[in-house]
């Protein structure tokens, strides 16, 4: 074989020798002919730039170069191959250019000479041979290869094995390659793969390097690949069959096993392992066979030394396959033991799923595990046998995963299953996380297989059980990064549980009716919830119902009324979610084991208590209240349970499983005393009097009385006994009193220290009196009336004279209010013992440091002891009464539940109270009271508040009930207006019940003072008829409703006060403006607002101390509801003093309070008052000088408002404020009142704006005033005014006008002035412009019947400039509006514009040429020709006055340029309206201005400025376009301004753009093409992004065809660009170049080759866009061959 070997490689060499010869011949002919290419060239230039910094460049150059190559592929190739050769780039621009050859050859490689593709190829080889070569070098050389190989595959393939043949090894890139070749290209490389073989073989022995093993076992391994896929390939080629390659893969098997399988390297041997594993699928049976131990030997001791053993497992796998498809199994068995343990190590490593290889590897071993298992089942079951007995967790979780894996794949007979079944016993100790889980899983794979049964599973269910309650499993090691959350053993515990009881069906004869017995098993409590969940399934499954008692089989299953308890229990609480439903459903399907006769009952009881149980665990399962009354429903049910059955040993049975089950609730407190109560149900319905006393004993010795809920249940059910058995209970209450007392004696007796056992006897001793209590309510109360005062009152005074613990005095407190309650049932019955009662709980209540649980027992068997017979004395009233209130009313709910302990000790408060009034009715007696319990009616807390006034009122109403006057008794109520001063804010107060309550008590003091003054009782009084009502009402919602009885209240008081009761209540009640609720205070300003308005005209001596206290107190009050009812009240007040209300209020200082402005908001609404303080305001503003200069420290002058005008436009601006239509506030107002006040301000409106824009324009620059005048007696007095910092005299204009605006309804004026008072920036002369001419404009377009009125008031002489700026831009702006269509003003306008054309400021001469511009706006119906102007001399000297304003050489920034630039704006905007006669007159002057604007190729004062005048002159030639665009002088230039405007469409000013576009469109119909007509008109939207390389594009095809004749033109003009300063334009002039170009079909009218050189030279821009944009038009220009 080896010399067949040698012979074949020597033919080989011979023939590539040959091959490769021929071929360098012709390739030097070529090289010689054609390859030599110009430098200067465009694509030269393009891979000269390839090295661009910026990577949009590089992209674009690389697309240009591929787009090129895909038109001319050989050229381009050739090109980039004299490039590299001759430049020698760096290594990242080598890898771009071989990336864009390996497109250009995939896109064209049916176009390719082949040639270019052999020169490729053999570059490609040779680059990727070098030495120095890098990575990515070589893997760009691979891909050119791999492209090269869809259609010149045997030119690639013969080249490659010419490199080969030399004798010398591969460098590993072509290796490598091959690998490539042979996985993208199966049928072409496969013919080859015999040569390749032939050709390493002999090469191998001599290999040394590990990079090249490693690369040559990967080509190896997809050779054998390839091969097997096109021997399996339906269209595989009946020539390729394996024995071709059987020779030379079985030299290449022999050297990697005797010389490779050696090495050192890790990753060597990873890759050989691979390689041995696809090789031995293509060698014969017989070489196979030979290298199977070494091989197995070698390969096994290879995952020692690695770290990484997913290729060893993959190989051994591969070749595991193979011998054990062709050899016998005989082969192996050797080496079974030596494979199972290699693997198990790799199977007992946890696979990491952030390592992909991991994952890999443990599949793997489990595939060869089946694979071996399949032929050696023994051998593989005692190896894992034998790990499983191994004390090893890693080793056991390894078993039982391999386990799992093979009964999953049923390749296990049963005889194995049951070994194994048998050998997990022992493991089920282990109490290792990762075990548990592992053996789980395979109990799981057992149940589903049908491998266990009622025998031998209860094991294995033990253990998940075991594991669902929770068993601790330690960790086994720290957890890595790597691993994933993993579920904890319980949660899998419990969902294998659900799966096995409710989907695996052979698991159910293992789980019921078993799973029982775990029921009451205490080490298994914690797997109840999953242990009840699946016998609530299994219970009402058909297998259960069909054989109901399982009894019969399992006798030791526990019994019925043990169930029945146990369940019970378990269902009282309601925060166990589902286990008390399932614990239901399990009971309803064990009726009938239980007892025949509960079926019935049982069904229709259930469902009920389940529907119950749900609704009530969902919503509030935690509520005290909500538990009890479930559990009450629970004792109903065993009550009606014992009931049904109605037999006594049923009820023993319940009644000692009851007993025997309490022990087991020690740690359940809630379950053991719910446990207790139902005992208590048992005793009750008992005859075995044996069992009671017996249950008895039990129950109470068994119970830790030191738990208050252990001590209750206990009593409940010593209650509940007595209710059968009264005697019997009192007998063991008497015993267990003595074991008390006497455990108490001998402990305390010579005891030396604290004995806890002395505490157990307290607990004993509070149990006892619960269970007196409870005795005295629940038994018969015929039976125990004889008692009270025998044997349960003896205990209890006994227990109470002796004690000195907190726990028995709250026992004692309970168990008095219960003696009290079961008296209740006695009429007539006296307890002889309730003084020291009494005497005991007020003790309680005042000791220091009470606890709310104790206060509310005192308050609740205080409560009992009072409704006793015989009444309280007067003594005992009143210590009652002083103690209660200090200790009940401070309280507050800790809980947050009004119902809770504290609302039932104010209960109880509240009649106490109504007793001690009853009691003594007298006038002191209710100070005394209602003085208590005023300063609570002013708590924060509202419920202190209504508790408050509960009992305010239960006190007035009672003292009032039971009024009676004697012969001497006086004639009026004194406590009239106090009472009402501090009720009164209660009656707005924000609780709904406090304000009920305050308006009954306002009654109740109204009915006690007719009382005195002498009227009866039944007195019909319409007031207090009138208060009945809004008592009625006062609890609603709604505000009207309630300010509407607020005003009742008020007119009541009104109708009822005398005026020196009025004084004092005012003096009183205004004290509650700060009332701390904010609501309440606001109630008391629409009582204050009611009475001065009804009787207002009695206080007008008093206004100025009113105003002082109201204004005094409102500085205090921050509600805004109150200080708007205040203003309202003073209001009210000034309008029977108007004169003086002003007058005080016209000397506060700036800015005004809001209290105050809030008065001249009233008075504004108001038309009487409005129309007379706005005239008033007028002729201040008028008369009144605005500013004053004043000299500062550096010589300058600073101008100064004066005070007086400021507060003008303050009041006005204030009393215009609220006249807005109703609609537009939202506000509720006197429609009548506001029509009329807005009928004043519309009639003023001209007056009013023309002198707020005076005022505004004076204001400019003016500082608001630092000091004000007093209005004491020295003429020179100032103070300083603190709020000057936060005035500004422009926008206090501001604000007044847009109040007066808002008035008139101007919406869009109201919108502009807010948008300018946002505008923080200090005021300027250019915004103040601004300003005036967007008034002007607003009030033309909603205010036009009033500009005649304002150009009257403002055509006059005023001495600030400013003012004159002013009038000059509103003018000027009405002629932009065509004064609204008043046409017959503008003769005056023009007067007075020509006139300020002489005037000494700069800014109104400017402002006067702008408005002779505006005439451009006058071109609607000509009304620039009315009669004033004779034969259009007038409009001929403007239109000559704003030409010759454009004469400017030089564009600088000054006041003049400002006024070039509005002429050119105007002129833009006349022309299309003007005569053509008229334009073509300056026709010349005018396109010479815009060729020389729109190209100014520098800045002006920014590149802002030069864009504006771009975009004017572009204008102008819009205009132009449209007016005299057909004549010659127009038609001639033309070309020039259309790439002007082209290439002005990347204009950097946006508003350039959109006027370029507009120009356009104006052009389109002139221009001579349809096609670019449709273009400038569709796609050229003002507001639209355009993408201009798109756009030009398509554009570009109409300008060649239908524009040819002017292509030479419009490249130059293009071209003209290219050196433009601003990188947009440049790069939109190479793009319309290049396109132009493109288009173009043969070029030789066209100076392509200027242009070219300049794309060169662009490619070196400094702007990476231009850059770009060349690169794109370089591509353009594939046509003209000669300049590439």
């Amino acid at each position: 074989m080896k010399k067949r070997a040698k012979l074949n490689y020597e033919n080989t060499k011979k023939k590539c020798l040959w091959k490769i010869t021929e071929r360098y011949i012709r390739m030097d002919e070529f090289i010689g002919k054609e390859f030599v290419k110009k430098k200067g060239g465009l694509v030269w230039s393009l891979l000269e730039s390839a090295s661009d910094a910026d990577g949009n460049v590089r992209q674009a150059i690389a697309a240009s170069l591929i787009t090129l190559g895909h038109q001319h592929p050989d050229l381009i190739l050739k090109a980039i191959f004299n490039f590299i050769q001759a430049n020698k780039p760096n290594p990242s621009v080598e890898v771009i250019l071989y990336n864009t050859v390996e497109n250009i050859i995939k896109e064209s490689s049916s176009s390719l000479s082949l040639d270019v593709a052999k020169l490729w190829c053999q570059s490609a080889l040779e680059k990727m041979m070098k030495a120095e070569a890098s990575t990515d070098i070589q893997e760009a050389m691979s891909g050119v290869l791999v492209a090269l190989s869809s259609t010149h595959c045997d030119s690639v393939m013969e080249n490659v094995m010419a490199h080969i043949q030399n004798g010398g090894v591969p460098c590993n890139s072509i290796i490598k390659t091959l690998g490539i070749l042979a996985t993208a290209n199966v049928s072409g490389v496969v013919p080859y793969m015999k040569g390749i073989l032939s050709l390493f073989q002999p090469l191998m022995a001599s290999i040394r390097s590990d990079e090249t093993k490693i690369g040559l076992c990967i080509m190896l391994s997809k050779f054998c690949e390839s091969i097997s896929e096109a021997l399996a390939s339906k269209e595989s080629d009946p020539k390729i069959s394996a024995s071709e390659v059987t020779d030379e893969c079985t030299g290449i098997f022999e050297i990697i096993i005797s010389q490779w399988l050696k090495s050192s390297n890790a990753q060597v041997r990873n890759e050989l392992v691979i390689a041995l594993g696809q090789l031995s699928h293509l060698i014969p049976q017989d070489k196979l066979d030979e290298q199977i131990s070494p091989i197995v030997v070698q390969v096994l001791g290879f995952y020692r030394k690695t770290s990484s053993p997913y290729h060893i497992t993959m190989g051994l796998g591969l070749f595991i396959e193979r011998v054990l498809e062709v050899s016998s199994a005989e082969a192996l068995k050797p080496h079974i033991d030596n494979i199972l343990n290699a693997l198990f190590s790799q199977v007992c490593t946890v696979p990491n799923y952030i390592e992909p290889y991991t994952v890999k590897n443990h599949y793997e071993v489990l595939r060869c595990y089946n694979t071996l298992t399949r032929h050696f089942q023994d051998y593989v079951l005692m190896h894992l046998i034998s790990r499983l007995e191994n004390a090893s967790y890693m080793q056991r979780v390894g078993a039982l995963t391999v386990t799992k894996h093979l009964l999953n794949s049923k390749v296990l007979t049963d005889t194995s299953v049951v070994n194994i079944v048998t050998t997990l016993s022992p493991i089920m100790n282990d109490p290792n996380s990762k075990v548990v889980k592992s053996l789980t899983q395979v109990i799981v794979a057992l149940c589903h297989q049908s491998h266990l049964n009622a025998s031998n599973g209860r094991p294995f269910i033990v253990y998940i059980l075991r594991h669902c309650s929770g068993a601790h499993t330690p960790q086994t090691r720290r957890p890595s990064l790597g691993d994933s959350e993993e579920e904890s053993v319980g949660e899998m515990s419990r969902r294998v549980m659900n799966l096995l009881a409710t989907t695996v069906e052979p698991a159910y004869p293992i789980l019921w009716p078993h799973l029982l017995e775990f029921v009451m098993a205490p080490d298994m409590e914690g797997a109840l919830s999953t242990t009840l969940g699946c016998l609530a399934h299994l219970a009402h499954t058909p297998q259960a119902k069909e054989a109901p008692d399982f009894y019969a089989e399992n006798p030791t299953l526990p019994k019925g009324p043990v169930l029945l308890t146990r369940l019970l229990v378990l269902i009282s609480s309601l925060s166990k979610g589902s286990m008390g439903i399932s614990a239901l459903t399990l009971l309803q399907g064990i009726a009938t084991t239980i007892s025949p006769q509960l079926q019935s009952l049982w069904d229709q009881n259930i469902p009920q208590l389940t529907q119950s149980y749900r609704e009530w665990s969902n919503k509030n399962g935690s509520d005290a209240s909500v538990v009890q009354v479930w559990q009450d429903s629970l004792r109903e049910f065993l009550s009606s349970t014992f009931s049904a059955v109605n037999k006594d040993e049923f009820i023993t049975h319940v009644g000692i499983a009851q007993v025997e089950q309490l022990n087991q609730l020690e740690g359940h407190p809630e379950l053991r005393s719910f446990l207790v109560s139902l005992i208590g149900v048992t005793l009750k319905a008992s005859s075995n009097k044996t069992y009671v006393a017996t249950s008895l004993d039990t129950i109470f010795n068994s119970t830790p009385h030191k738990y208050v809920k252990e001590r209750e249940a206990v009593a409940g059910a010593v209650g509940m006994c007595a209710a059968s058995h009264l005697d019997t209970s009192l007998t063991h209450i008497d015993q267990w009193l003595k074991a008390a007392d006497g455990m108490k004696k001998s402990l305390s007796f010579f005891s030396l220290r604290k004995d806890n056992r002395l505490d157990d006897a307290v607990w004993i001793r509070a149990s006892i009196v619960v269970c007196l209590g409870q005795i005295a309510l629940l038994a018969p109360a015929s039976e125990v009336a004889a008692r009270i005062d025998g044997p349960i009152m003896l205990h209890l005074l006994n227990i109470l004279n002796s004690n000195k613990s907190e726990v028995v005095n709250e026992a004692t407190l309970i168990s008095t209010s219960n003696i009290a309650r079961a008296l209740h049932k006695l009429p007539g019955f006296k307890l002889r013992q309730r003084p020291i009662l009494l005497t005991h709980i007020i003790n309680t209540i005042t000791a220091d440091g009470v606890t709310l649980h104790t206060l509310a027992l005192a308050m609740q068997a205080l409560r009992d002891l009072v409704a006793l017979e015989p009444e309280l004395t007067v003594e005992e009233r009143s210590i009652v009464l002083q103690a209660v209130l200090n200790a009940t009313i401070p309280l507050e709910p800790a809980d947050e539940k009004p119902e809770g302990l504290v609302s039932k000790s104010l209960a109880q408060l509240t009649s106490l109270i109504r007793t001690i009034i009853q009691r003594d009715t007298n006038p002191a007696t209710l100070d005394d009271v209602t003085t208590l319990l005023q300063s609570w009616t002013v708590s924060l807390h509202d419920l202190e508040r209504l508790h408050s006034m509960d009992m305010l009122h239960t006190a007035l109403r009672t003292y009032y009930e039971h009024l009676s006057f004697g012969p001497e008794a006086p004639t009026s109520f004194n406590q009239t207006c106090q009472l009402l001063g501090f009720v009164i804010p209660r009656v707005t107060d924000p609780c709904q019940e406090v304000r009920v309550h305050a308006v009954n008590c306002v009654s109740m003091v109204l009915k006690i003072a007719g009382c005195y003054q002498g009227q009866p009782r039944n007195y019909t009084d319409g007031d207090l008829d009138m208060l009945k009502v809004v008592g009625e009402n006062i609890g609603a919602n709604d505000p009207e409703l309630l300010f509407s009885s607020v005003k009742s209240i008020g007119k009541v008081l009104s109708n009822k006060l005398s005026f020196i009761q009025l004084r004092s209540f005012i003096t009183n009640v205004v004290g509650g403006l700060q009332d701390l609720q904010q609501q309440s205070s606001a109630g008391v300003t629409i009582i204050l607002n009611e009475l001065f308005f009804l009787r207002g005209h009695q206080l007008h001596q008093h206004i100025k101390e009113i105003l002082d206290s109201v204004f005094n107190r409102l500085e205090k009050v921050n509600h805004a509801q109150t200080r708007k009812g205040a203003v309202e009240a003073l209001t009210s007040l000034a309008s029977h003093n108007l004169t003086g209300v002003v007058d005080i209020m016209l000397d506060y200082p700036l800015p005004y309070e809001s209290c105050v402005c809030g008065v001249w908001q009233k008075i504004g609404t108001d038309p009487e008052m409005f129309s007379s303080v706005l005239t008033q305001l007028i002729q201040v503003l008028e008369r009144t000088q605005m500013f004053t200069e004043q000299p500062t420290n550096t010589q300058d002058t600073v101008k100064i408002a004066t005070h007086i005008p400021l507060t003008a436009l303050s009041a006005i601006r204030e009393m215009v404020r609220d006249l807005v239509k109703p609609e537009e506030t939202g506000q509720e107002c006197d429609e009548e009142k506001i029509s009329r006040a807005r009928y004043i301000m519309e009639k003023n409106f001209p007056t009013l704006c023309s002198l707020l824009i005076l005022s505004y324009g004076s204001y400019v620059t003016v500082m608001a005033p630092l000091h004000q005048s007093t209005s004491g007696s020295k003429k020179n007095s100032y103070i300083p005014n603190r709020g000057a910092t936060t005035l500004v005299p422009t926008k206090i204009v501001l604000e007044c006008l847009l109040g007066v605006v808002n008035v008139m309804g101007y919406a869009m004026f109201t919108a502009a002035i807010q948008a300018k008072l946002c505008d923080d920036n200090e005021e300027t002369k250019e915004g103040f412009v601004m300003t005036v001419s967007c008034i002007t404009t607003l009030l033309v377009l909603e205010g036009t019947k009033y500009v005649c009125g304002v150009v009257d008031y403002l055509d006059a002489n005023h001495a600030y400039e400013m003012q004159r700026c002013a009038a000059t831009a509103t003018f000027a702006q009405l002629v932009a509006e065509k004064c609204g269509g008043n046409y017959e003003l503008l003769e005056a306008l023009t007067r007075s514009l020509m006139s300020r054309l002489q005037d000494k400021s700069p800014l109104v001469r400017t402002l006067a040429v702008r408005g002779l511009a505006n005439f451009a706006h006058l071109h609607t119906q000509k009304c620039y020709f009315p009669q004033w102007f004779g034969v259009g001399d007038k409009i001929n000297e403007v239109i000559s006055a704003l030409v010759g304003a454009t004469d400017q050489r030089e564009v600088g920034a000054t006041v003049e340029d400002q006024v070039l630039l509005e002429a050119m704006k105007g002129i833009a905007i006349l022309l299309p309206h003007l005569e053509r006669e008229i334009v073509l007159e300056h026709t010349p002057t005018l396109l010479l201005r815009i060729r020389l604007f729109s190209e100014k190729d520098g800045e002006l004062d920014g590149s802002k400025d030069l864009g504006e005048m771009r975009e004017a002159s572009l204008g102008v030639l819009k205009g132009l376009a449209s007016t005299v665009g057909e004549t010659d002088e127009f038609q001639e230039p033309l070309k020039l301004h259309l790439v002007s405007c082209l290439v002005h469409l990347t204009d950097p000013h946006p508003p350039t753009v959109v006027m370029c576009k507009s120009a356009l469109q104006s052009l389109g119909p002139i221009i001579g093409s349809d096609g670019m007509n449709s273009m400038f008109q569709n796609h050229l939207i003002p507001s639209g992004n355009l993408n201009y390389h798109q756009f030009i594009t398509d554009l570009t095809k109409h300008m060649v065809a239908d524009l040819s004749e002017d292509l030479a033109l419009f490249l130059q003009a293009a071209s003209s660009y290219f050196k433009s300063s601003d990188a947009c334009l440049r790069k939109a002039a190479i793009l319309l170049a290049g396109n132009l170009i493109y288009h173009t079909q043969d070029g030789k009218d066209v100076s392509v080759a200027s242009v070219g050189r300049s794309l060169q030279y662009l490619l070196r821009d400094q702007d990476s866009n231009v850059r770009t944009a060349a690169a794109i038009a370089s591509a353009l220009l594939y046509k003209h061959e000669d300049l590439l």
